[in-house]
């Protein structure tokens, strides 16, 4: 529970101009460096930890002397947790099971702890303030085994269950975060990261990237496993905090982000620029025993395109600021980095400030026009919407019978935005409360924007899945070059059966739907019919 000294200077250090940021896991190795970008970028933040992670205090040192910084030393997984309702967020993130993973192996009930219940009270926060909720995932939730005999070894092998159960439970926690999402609105984002690496990290856990560093530094000599060959996708911190601001300043509702430094590196390559860093540093290798995971496509793409991000720091830059930040040599520059990536942007202060008074003279001096349009233009879009998103999939799937799969892929994305469009414009619709028969059909309409949502999604992967096809055709290419082509379809054409399963997971009560809404649900289950043929057919033709 929050002490009342701990209210009173919580209370002390928000400004109620500035937006306001509440970390979850904020004096960790990625939250203490979150906290300090927040601050330059004009936010006033609340930490919340409970400071059992090693080297905690350490990192928010130089926080705690900010006048916009506040720590809250608490237990997020307690039933009785909440936030003075005197202190108003704009912002949620959610931090805190990645930081008990990178910091021990030693807590897997606590992981799993802290992705279940703690994700759900800070989520049931989210929706009492009306907030942004930003959950900071792993890629590992692409990995896991059980045992189907022991819960000696229910999560891997006996010595080593912390891994999956930390799969596991960022699985359950992206979960609870997308049935928020779906089935009250929440304001939510999710941003996976791999291999973060940087000034706090710790150097203690299983990791392999923090243990060939810390080898390095502590050991001056290195062990390899196997060959030394095992690829990685370090990331570097300032790389990981300027995505996730950027996502916490944008409009990215419902919209999941690879945080990830596309670049693969081998083991031995992350070594052999270690030793042009620390003199005389050994490198030997030893017989690996374990079988490594299966590795998953990672889809970059979207993060790039839609976020507009991408990794400024390569591995030789970000291990130099690493060992030097370890070997006492400076301090961490990784604020004034992300600040320097964020230069162009406007800050979240200037964001508020930037609410141009137009708006409330209108307000003012035409209240009643307002106010026919607030009644009468969400419902007027939701309709529309609902038209073009139809008509585009019609044309998408003409193109793709037409064999014109990049006129497909287009025509596919213009469908998926009118039904975004269209579901915003249906959370603006009130009036429907003065009849639950009026209610209800407006919970089908939604439920059909989300269903031709994914509709829009399969036709569009499906579509790039067949153009990959044809230019591979097409082109004079080598086996290997084949190879990577036809591993991009199947991975777009994986993608579309992914969105179709989603699309008939949706239940609709055709009683309460709208005569429009019948019609259309009619016509998008035929072109969903024909799009679940053309991806069988690409998917036998992959194999």
């Amino acid at each position: 529970m929050e002490s009342a000294k701990s209210r009173e200077k919580l209370k002390a250090n928000v400004n109620a101009r500035q937006p306001t940021a509440l970390v979850a896991g904020g004096a960790g190795f990625i939250g203490s460096h979150l906290c300090e970008a927040l601050i330059t970028q004009g936010f006033n933040v609340i930490a919340i930890d409970n400071l059992s992670v090693l080297g905690a205090k350490k990192n928010i040192e130089k926080l705690r002397s900010s006048p916009n910084f506040s720590l809250w030393e608490a237990d997020i997984n307690k039933a009785d947790f909440k936030l003075s309702p005197t202190i108003s967020l704009t912002h949620i993130f959610h931090l805190a099971s990645i930081e008990e993973h990178l910091a021990s192996e030693k807590l897997s009930l606590q992981t799993l702890l802290v992705n279940s219940l703690g994700t759900k009270n800070l989520l049931d926060l989210a929706l009492q303030r009306k907030t942004k909720f930003i959950l900071v995932s792993s890629t590992e939730i692409l990995h896991g085994a059980f045992s189907q005999v022991s819960l000696n070894n229910y999560f891997g092998k006996p010595e080593d269950p912390g891994q999956i159960s930390f799969s596991e439970a960022k699985r359950f926690a992206e979960t609870l975060v997308a049935e928020y999402f779906r089935n009250y609105s929440c304001k939510a984002t999710i941003i996976r990261i791999k291999d973060p690496y940087g000034p706090r990290m710790s150097l203690d856990v299983a990791s392999p990237i923090s243990q060939i560093i810390g080898a390095a530094l502590n050991k001056n000599s290195v062990v390899l496993a196997g060959d030394g060959l095992e690829t990685f996708n370090p990331t570097f911190i300032s790389d990981i905090i300027f995505g996730i601001i950027k996502a916490s300043l944008g409009e990215y509702e419902g919209k999941i982000f690879n945080v990830i430094n596309p670049g693969k590196y081998t083991q031995r390559s992350i070594a052999e620029n270690l030793q042009k860093l620390i003199n005389d540093l050994q490198v030997s290798f030893k017989k690996n025993e374990d079988a490594p995971l299966p590795s998953y496509p990672l889809i970059i793409n979207p993060t790039e395109e839609q976020l507009g991000w991408e990794p400024k720091v390569d591995l030789s830059q970000g291990l130099r600021e690493t060992v030097d930040f370890f070997k006492g040599n400076e301090s961490s520059r990784v604020p004034e980095t992300v600040s320097n990536q964020l230069k162009g942007a406007d800050s979240a202060q200037e964001k508020l400030d930037k609410k141009p008074t137009l708006i409330r003279n209108i307000i003012i001096t035409a209240i009643g026009a307002l106010f026919f349009w607030v009644t009468m233009l969400p419902s007027f879009m939701l309709t529309a919407n609902i038209y073009l998103g139809n008509k585009s999939i019609d044309k998408a799937q003409a193109s793709l019978s037409a064999d014109r799969p990049e006129k497909a892929v287009q025509e596919a994305e213009r469908a998926k935005n009118s039904f975004k469009a269209g579901q915003s414009a249906s959370k603006k619709i009130f009036w429907t409360l003065i009849s639950p028969q009026l209610s209800s059909s407006l919970d089908q309409a939604k439920n059909y924007l989300f269903y031709g949502e994914n509709i829009a999604e399969a036709t569009r992967f499906a579509a790039l899945g067949l153009q990959i096809i044809k230019e591979t055709e097409a082109a004079k290419l080598s086996s290997e070059e084949i190879a990577d082509k036809l591993e991009l379809a199947k991975s777009s054409v994986e993608q579309a059966e992914n969105k179709l399963e989603i699309a008939s997971s949706i239940e609709f009560e055709e009683n309460a739907l709208l005569l429009p809404t019948k019609s259309a649900l009619y016509s998008l289950s035929k072109d969903k019919a024909e799009l679940t043929n053309l991806i069988d057919t690409l998917q036998q033709s992959l194999r």
